[in-house]
């Protein structure tokens, strides 16, 4: 295994009342991608249709994969009535993939966790 694999993606989930924060950090590439899917997939099972919040900021490493997984993640949620997604620290450049793809107007993007988890608060 080559040096740069030995970094691990790190996710840890967190729920707060009506959401599910996923705080992801290390390596988002081809051989780390699964597990961010089999944790996404694990929060989806406790909610079909969550409300999600991504905290990206760890992402120390990125490349195409890490485009599919996000905007994957995306789209079902966006089949759904009820789910949401909110990305928290965008590294720049991530940010800067996913403008050049096109993809950044189409993701809801917040400052902090907190305004993200209070921006998902069911309105009365």
């Amino acid at each position: 295994m080559n040096e740069r694999h030995r970094q691990e993606l790190r996710v840890r989930v967190t729920h707060h009342g009506h959401c599910s924060v996923l705080e992801i950090g290390g390596h988002l590439d081809f051989i780390t991608g699964p597990a961010l899917v089999d944790h996404v997939e694990a929060v989806w099972e406790l909610s079909p249709g969550p409300r999600l919040v991504m905290e990206v900021s760890g992402l120390t490493f990125y490349d195409s994969t890490a485009l599919a997984v996000l905007a994957n993640t995306h789209h079902r949620v966006l089949a759904t009535a009820t789910g949401r997604l909110v990305f928290v620290g965008l590294p720049p450049g991530l940010r800067h993939l996913l403008l050049r793809t096109g993809l950044l107007p189409h993701f809801a993007l917040r400052d902090s966790v907190d305004e993200a988890v209070t921006g998902l608060l069911p309105t009365a």
